[in-house]
């Protein structure tokens, strides 16, 4: 999942725990396939693709790396991996690499699209984070976690009408 690119286009350290992450979970698959995700944040370019560049740099095959850079948030992200790897002849579990606040709503989105997920191997910066910034991102998941599932039923009832 994508995070943060910071000015000059160098990755955030919660980018580069979640790319060390996503590697050290890959290390016994030889056939893993990567899909870092997000769109233009702040500073260019995408997060995906300073993440592909960090996967690149650490001996990933470029035909090991596909892209999506079209999402402007985790529901997006979701949506666009997800029609993604349906357009792939066949994919087994997603293994989630993110930070340990984020993964919940990250498996729950996957869940109510059809796609069975795991929690990678990520370093959490939580404990560098204070206490009142933990709290946040405690609100701001829970916030995050009934509006996406409210807007995932919303689109199939939209479908279901039509």
């Amino acid at each position: 999942m994508g995070a943060a690119v910071w000015s000059g286009g160098r990755a955030s350290d919660a980018m580069r725990r979640r790319v060390k992450g996503a590697l050290a979970s890959a290390r016994d698959n030889p056939n893993a396939l990567f899909l870092p995700s997000g769109g233009v944040g702040d500073h260019p370019p995408s997060e995906a693709r300073v993440m592909a560049a960090l996967l690149r740099q650490a001996g990933v095959a470029e035909e090991s790396i596909l892209i999506e850079e079209a999402s402007d948030d985790t529901l997006s992200s979701v949506r666009h991996c997800v029609r993604m790897l349906r357009g792939l002849p066949r994919f087994g579990d997603v293994v989630i690499c993110s930070d340990a606040y984020h993964i919940p709503r990250c498996r729950w989105l996957f869940h109510l699209y059809g796609v069975s997920s795991r929690v990678g191997h990520v370093d959490s910066g939580w404990l560098q984070n204070r206490s009142l910034r933990r709290m946040y991102y405690h609100l701001r998941e829970t916030a995050a976690f009934a509006w996406d599932t409210l807007l995932v039923m919303m689109s199939r009832m939209g479908r279901a009408g039509n």
